[in-house]
Protein backbone atom coordinates (compact mmCIF):
# COMPACT_ATOMS: atom_id res chain seq x y z
CA UNK A 1 0.00 0.00 0.00
CA UNK A 2 2.90 2.57 0.67
CA UNK A 3 3.89 2.26 -3.22
CA UNK A 4 0.17 3.03 -3.87
CA UNK A 5 0.30 6.16 -1.53
CA UNK A 6 3.38 7.24 -3.31
CA UNK A 7 1.62 6.48 -6.34
CA UNK A 8 -1.49 8.57 -5.53
CA UNK A 9 0.19 11.19 -4.40
CA UNK A 10 2.45 11.55 -7.18
CA UNK A 11 -0.46 11.13 -9.68
CA UNK A 12 -2.75 13.64 -7.94
CA UNK A 13 -0.24 15.91 -7.78
CA UNK A 14 0.16 16.09 -11.64
CA UNK A 15 -3.52 16.29 -12.04
CA UNK A 16 -3.99 19.35 -10.13
CA UNK A 17 -0.87 20.99 -11.26
CA UNK A 18 -2.82 20.95 -14.70
CA UNK A 19 -6.13 21.56 -13.56
CA UNK A 20 -7.54 25.75 -13.95
CA UNK A 21 -10.41 25.98 -11.85
CA UNK A 22 -12.88 28.20 -13.12
CA UNK A 23 -13.44 29.67 -9.84
CA UNK A 24 -9.99 31.16 -9.38
CA UNK A 25 -10.77 34.46 -10.55
CA UNK A 26 -14.78 34.24 -11.11
CA UNK A 27 -16.91 37.25 -9.43
CA UNK A 28 -14.65 39.50 -8.11
CA UNK A 29 -11.49 41.84 -9.62
CA UNK A 30 -8.37 39.77 -8.56
CA UNK A 31 -4.56 40.41 -8.92
CA UNK A 32 -2.83 38.03 -10.72
CA UNK A 33 -1.24 36.57 -7.24
CA UNK A 34 -4.48 36.55 -5.56
CA UNK A 35 -6.10 34.36 -8.63
CA UNK A 36 -2.97 31.92 -7.95
CA UNK A 37 -3.37 31.69 -4.11
CA UNK A 38 -7.28 31.16 -4.95
CA UNK A 39 -6.59 28.06 -7.21
CA UNK A 40 -3.99 27.13 -5.05
CA UNK A 41 -6.50 26.49 -2.49
CA UNK A 42 -9.28 25.29 -4.53
CA UNK A 43 -6.64 22.39 -5.69
CA UNK A 44 -5.59 21.88 -2.21
CA UNK A 45 -8.93 21.67 -0.79
CA UNK A 46 -9.80 19.11 -3.74
CA UNK A 47 -6.82 17.29 -3.69
CA UNK A 48 -7.09 16.45 0.87
CA UNK A 49 -10.40 15.32 0.08
CA UNK A 50 -9.40 13.11 -3.08
CA UNK A 51 -6.54 11.21 -0.70
CA UNK A 52 -8.92 11.18 2.25
CA UNK A 53 -11.70 8.99 0.53
CA UNK A 54 -8.38 6.98 -1.14
CA UNK A 55 -6.83 6.33 2.40
CA UNK A 56 -9.99 5.11 3.32
CA UNK A 57 -10.80 2.78 0.93
CA UNK A 58 -7.78 0.12 -0.27
CA UNK A 59 -7.70 0.07 -3.87
CA UNK A 60 -5.45 -2.00 -5.91
CA UNK A 61 -3.06 -0.05 -8.49
CA UNK A 62 -5.50 -0.82 -11.61
CA UNK A 63 -8.41 0.73 -9.57
CA UNK A 64 -6.43 4.38 -8.60
CA UNK A 65 -6.66 5.93 -11.72
CA UNK A 66 -10.29 5.78 -12.21
CA UNK A 67 -11.13 6.23 -8.84
CA UNK A 68 -9.14 9.88 -8.83
CA UNK A 69 -10.49 10.60 -11.64
CA UNK A 70 -14.36 9.87 -10.80
CA UNK A 71 -13.64 11.29 -7.25
CA UNK A 72 -11.95 14.86 -8.97
CA UNK A 73 -15.06 15.20 -11.71
CA UNK A 74 -17.14 14.38 -8.13
CA UNK A 75 -15.26 17.05 -5.95
CA UNK A 76 -14.31 19.50 -8.66
CA UNK A 77 -17.59 20.80 -9.41
CA UNK A 78 -18.98 20.54 -6.63
CA UNK A 79 -16.31 22.65 -4.42
CA UNK A 80 -17.39 25.26 -7.25
CA UNK A 81 -21.05 25.16 -6.15
CA UNK A 82 -20.59 25.39 -2.71
CA UNK A 83 -18.36 28.44 -3.20
CA UNK A 84 -21.40 29.69 -5.61
CA UNK A 85 -24.07 28.56 -2.70
CA UNK A 86 -21.85 30.33 0.04
CA UNK A 87 -21.19 33.60 -1.98
CA UNK A 88 -25.15 33.91 -2.27
CA UNK A 89 -25.77 33.45 0.91
CA UNK A 90 -23.47 35.76 1.91
CA UNK A 91 -24.70 38.40 -0.38
CA UNK A 92 -28.18 37.78 0.88
CA UNK A 93 -27.04 38.12 4.52
CA UNK A 94 -25.64 41.32 3.33
CA UNK A 95 -28.26 42.96 1.76
CA UNK A 96 -30.65 42.06 4.94
CA UNK A 97 -33.86 40.77 3.00
CA UNK A 98 -35.34 37.57 3.06
CA UNK A 99 -34.16 35.37 0.12
CA UNK A 100 -36.78 35.73 -2.46
CA UNK A 101 -38.53 32.96 -4.30
CA UNK A 102 -35.77 33.07 -7.24
CA UNK A 103 -33.30 32.97 -4.76
CA UNK A 104 -34.86 29.52 -2.82
CA UNK A 105 -35.09 28.17 -6.73
CA UNK A 106 -31.98 28.95 -7.60
CA UNK A 107 -30.26 27.54 -4.43
CA UNK A 108 -32.43 23.89 -4.61
CA UNK A 109 -31.12 23.79 -8.09
CA UNK A 110 -27.76 24.00 -6.98
CA UNK A 111 -28.42 21.43 -4.47
CA UNK A 112 -30.02 19.01 -7.16
CA UNK A 113 -26.73 19.35 -9.30
CA UNK A 114 -25.07 18.17 -6.23
CA UNK A 115 -26.92 15.56 -5.27
CA UNK A 116 -26.69 14.65 -9.49
CA UNK A 117 -23.25 14.93 -8.89
CA UNK A 118 -23.36 12.84 -6.21
CA UNK A 119 -25.02 9.82 -7.76
CA UNK A 120 -22.95 10.11 -10.73
CA UNK A 121 -20.11 9.32 -8.73
CA UNK A 122 -21.38 6.91 -6.85
CA UNK A 123 -22.12 4.58 -9.95
CA UNK A 124 -18.82 5.11 -11.09
CA UNK A 125 -17.33 4.01 -8.52
CA UNK A 126 -19.61 0.70 -7.79
CA UNK A 127 -18.52 0.00 -10.71
CA UNK A 128 -14.47 0.34 -10.31
CA UNK A 129 -15.14 -1.79 -6.76
CA UNK A 130 -15.95 -4.33 -5.18
CA UNK A 131 -18.55 -4.67 -2.35
CA UNK A 132 -15.99 -4.88 0.42
CA UNK A 133 -14.24 -1.64 -0.82
CA UNK A 134 -17.63 0.38 -1.76
CA UNK A 135 -18.73 -0.31 1.87
CA UNK A 136 -15.38 1.52 2.80
CA UNK A 137 -15.98 4.01 -0.17
CA UNK A 138 -19.82 4.76 1.56
CA UNK A 139 -18.74 4.81 5.21
CA UNK A 140 -15.52 7.63 4.04
CA UNK A 141 -18.04 9.90 2.18
CA UNK A 142 -20.02 9.26 5.06
CA UNK A 143 -17.38 10.80 7.53
CA UNK A 144 -16.15 13.54 4.97
CA UNK A 145 -19.37 15.22 3.48
CA UNK A 146 -22.75 14.07 5.84
CA UNK A 147 -25.68 14.35 3.63
CA UNK A 148 -28.12 17.15 4.66
CA UNK A 149 -31.13 15.81 6.65
CA UNK A 150 -33.89 17.10 5.17
CA UNK A 151 -37.18 18.60 7.72
CA UNK A 152 -39.31 16.18 8.53
CA UNK A 153 -43.19 16.82 6.89
CA UNK A 154 -41.53 18.54 4.18
CA UNK A 155 -42.47 22.06 3.91
CA UNK A 156 -42.04 23.18 8.04
CA UNK A 157 -45.10 21.25 8.98
CA UNK A 158 -47.90 23.57 6.53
Amino acid sequence: MKMASLFTYVLTALIFALFDPPIASAQISMTPEQAEEAKNRFNKAIEERVLRVLQGVEVTEEQLRPMQEALIQFFAPMQIEQAKMQAKRREMQAEGGSPTTRDRQAMMQRRQKLEKLRGDLNKKVKAILDKKQYKAFQSTMAKLMPQPRRAPGGRGGR
